[in-house]
């Protein structure tokens, strides 16, 4: 079982150190007690499709079966709470994936009954144990997603932002059959109680949150230099929580430059955003989901000069989190679990715990440096994606730094070459002499212009050799100089 345990959190991007259980069932009775147990202790994932001997079986019409399970673990878990149900191709099988972060309302009850993890076997919560949790909850301060909004009522709400929220696909049936009005459709969602509505339906659902809550208003700017000594585009969003992520997303695009992309053994020149789209809008979405709505002085601020994005957002990172579990994708601690469902429900947040395994493929795949996460509790968590230095100016800078032979070998490179065929380009018979001369200083600076397409066998007989984006727009540099 270790085996497959391993490949699969490699394969999943699980992370290091989470709780994970397999079951061969696609069914509720087995999949509902093990969900319970997650959300009134750690949280965890549990894998359906495999069977107790770790070997892959597979879902069979694993979509409709996923659609189903998901909408019957909702109607028979209570109180309402966020998990998500993906489907993963793992050995050409189809995986049921139940995502489950650690539940912030327990205890939580499938189908009446409380269950809870007991040296890792799922067990029902004997009377002793549901006490502890309900003195537990009682003790906790009340989050202030829950707390009541402040003369918010029912008109200050945008009727365009409740229409999109209902209509979403995975609103449960129950919500939209209600004939009770939208005042209850939200209690329903956790956004209203005993008729009044909270703080989260404030963010998430109102024309105007910043009159209530300044904090919720978000900031962003854009720097022209370097030096971030004048800005040239500044702007500051309130509104509804979805409007007010597009509008940022928006922002960011087209504040930021293009990059040329070309694909592999193709010459043609594509122009792509800078920073990957999906990137961008995961980290929106995450500073949003995790940001501290009690801090009176914090909020969202976005800034963008030509060398970094930076988003940050208030409250530092939950307890037992660090820099490291954040890159590894360890699973969600939700600061706003009300605030993040709704997210979720309205195809915001897909992965809970992973978004920032998302962030870093994206930027990985769009030859990006990797994102950089940082928490402290005074200043908050700001998450920094960095530019690739594409610009003339910066390339001007690197071409200097480099020899003649370097750029000799970069201006001949139009695809991915061995080594005997990039010496043969430049008619070069002394191996020695071109790997000291040519191969490693292209290499080894950085930004790196050259890349092997095998890095982690570098002495690979397979081994070949491209130009990075970077290296790519340096030799269209040097095209444009030839041709003028």
């Amino acid at each position: 079982m270790s085996k497959t345990v391993e490949k699969l959190k490699n394969l999943l991007s699980l992370g290091e150190n989470q709780t994970i259980k397999y079951i061969e069932s696609d069914e509720l009775k087995y999949c509902g007690p093990q969900v319970c147990a997650f959300l009134n202790t750690k949280g965890g994932y549990l894998l359906c499709g495999i069977d107790d001997k770790g070997q892959i079986k597979g879902i069979a019409n694993a979509t409709q079966v996923g659609e189903q399970l998901e909408s019957q673990l909702k109607s028979s878990i209570k109180p309402p709470v966020l998990f998500s149900v993906e489907l993963q191709e793992v050995e050409n099988k189809q995986l049921l994936i139940i995502e489950v972060p650690a539940g912030k309302d327990i205890p939580y009850a499938f189908n009446s009954d409380i269950y809870t993890l007991i040296d890792e076997q799922v067990q029902k919560a004997d009377i002793d144990t549901i006490r502890d949790m309900v003195m537990r909850k009682q003790i906790e301060p009340t989050r202030w997603e829950r707390l009541f909004s402040s003369e918010l009522n029912e008109q200050d709400l945008s009727v365009s932002a409740c229409k999109k929220l209902l209509s979403a696909k995975r609103i449960p049936k129950e919500i939209l059959q209600s004939e009770q009005g939208l005042l209850h459709q939200l209690q329903l969602l956790s956004l209203a109680k005993y008729g009044r509505l909270t703080n989260a339906a404030d963010v998430l659902l109102a024309s105007s949150p910043g009159k209530r809550h300044p904090q919720a208003r978000v900031r962003a700017v854009c720097y022209r230099h370097k030096a971030d000594d004048e800005y040239q585009d500044l702007q500051h969003f309130d509104g509804p929580m979805f409007t007010v992520i597009e509008q940022i997303i928006t922002f960011i695009m087209r504040n930021t430059p293009l990059r040329a992309h070309f694909r592999t053994g193709n010459n043609q020149r594509e122009e792509l955003p800078m920073y990957p789209e999906q990137a961008v809008r995961e980290a929106i979405v995450n500073a949003f989901a995790h940001r501290d709505y009690s801090n009176f002085s914090g909020g969202v601020k976005v800034e963008i000069s030509p060398v970094q994005l930076k988003i940050w957002n208030s409250g530092a990172f939950p307890q037992g989190i660090d820099e490291l579990k954040i890159e590894q994708g360890h699973i969600s601690v939700l600061r706003n679990p009300d605030i993040a469902h709704i997210l979720y429900l309205k195809g915001y947040m897909e992965k809970l715990g992973r978004g920032s395994v998302v962030i870093q493929e994206a930027c990985k795949n769009a030859g990006l440096p990797s994102p950089k996460w940082h928490s402290d509790n005074m200043s908050g968590v700001t998450l920094t994606l960095f530019a690739t230095e594409v610009t003339t100016e910066v390339t001007t800078e690197v071409t200097t730094e480099v020899t003649t032979e370097v750029i000799k070998m970069i201006d001949l490179m139009s695809q991915e070459h061995s080594r005997d065929e990039l010496m043969k380009l430049m008619g070069l018979k002394n191996a020695e002499h071109f790997r000291k001369h040519y191969l490693k200083p292209a290499l080894g600076i950085t930004p790196a212009l050259v890349e092997m397409t095998i890095p982690e066998k570098p002495t690979s007989s397979l081994q070949k050799y491209r130009l990075t984006p970077l290296g790519l727009q340096v030799r269209q540099q040097l095209n444009d100089k030839k041709n003028k």
